[in-house]
């Protein structure tokens, strides 16, 4: 592998980076699994998973900083509003969750089974689906390459960046189209960016609603509108992915986009333990 094709792994010198952009529309208070809107389901997937990269990351009782996170909402304050709920480095997540909340949690009983344990569970991010919240998808892309321009220049040795953006329906601002075309403006601008570790990746997961499920094609023949949008906003998998993504039973080829449309609950969950987790390679310090 070379410099320019996103092989470099976290480490605390050089810290990765992840964006979740979360579409907070007022379509997100459908209902979607396990008794949760899709705000609430979303909520608890990113939730999770930045539990999981702490505990992964832990050295003794102290968080390494491998990757700085930023929580960025859009739709979620009314209209098109587009908020950064949180940017900050791992140890800060770990250290300050927004709060804790009493759970139960499946577990092996080591003989087969599972039982039900109590457990407790950090809160970094709150659902909100406010009636009024549009789908500025568009502009949520743009405040991506705002941050990561920042970041790449400040820190230009270090992993590129990934964008993970999870939605469940079409850009929309209240103008026909318009949000549409500047997301895939601003997506392919984003994708073009050269850092020393290849291209920023953006990906895409779409919450589902019963259609077909199209999941990292290669070509946007077959599509529909919607996976033909995402198909089109979506980097292409970069070869030091494909084995994370095979550990989580997706499977890829030469010219797979980093995409999956109407999502059920179990691909939306691997989906962003994929994107999020692939740099996560504990070798390093």
């Amino acid at each position: 592998m070379n410099s320019t094709d996103n092989s470099k792994q976290w480490s605390s010198a050089h810290p990765g980076y992840i964006i979740f952009l979360v579409d907070q529309s007022g379509s997100m208070s459908e209902k979607y699994a396990e008794g949760k809107t899709k705000a609430e389901f979303t909520a608890s997937v990113i939730n999770r998973t930045i539990s999981e990269l702490v505990n992964t990351n832990m050295d003794g009782d102290k968080i390494k900083d491998r990757v700085f996170i930023s929580l960025i909402g859009y739709g979620g304050n009314g209209g098109n509003s587009v908020d950064d709920l949180r940017s900050d480095y791992l140890s800060s997540f770990g250290d300050n969750p927004i709060k804790i909340e009493k759970g139960k949690q499946k577990q092996p009983d080591g003989n087969g089974g599972f039982i039900e344990v109590n457990v407790e569970i950090p809160i970094f991010l709150e659902p909100k689906s406010p009636r009024n919240g549009r789908t500025p998808m568009g502009d949520a892309f743009s405040f991506a390459k705002q941050l990561i321009d920042g970041w790449i220049t400040k820190k230009p040795e270090n992993p590129a960046p990934i964008i993970i953006n999870i939605s469940d329906g079409m850009p929309y601002n209240g103008i026909p189209n318009e949000e549409k075309v500047k997301s895939i403006r601003v997506a392919k601008e984003i994708m073009e960016i050269i850092t020393n570790d290849g291209n920023p990746l953006l990906f895409n997961v779409h919450l589902g609603n019963g259609s077909p499920k199209h999941e990292f094609t290669n070509n946007d023949s077959q599509l529909d509108e919607q996976a033909a949008f995402l198909f089109n906003v979506s980097s292409l998998v970069p070869n030091s992915f494909k084995t994370s993504a095979q550990q989580y039973d997706f499977v890829l080829d030469d010219n797979s986009r980093g995409f999956v449309s109407n999502a059920d609950p179990i691909t939306m969950t691997k989906f962003i333990q994929f994107g999020s987790m692939s740099g996560n390679d504990l070798k390093t310090n």
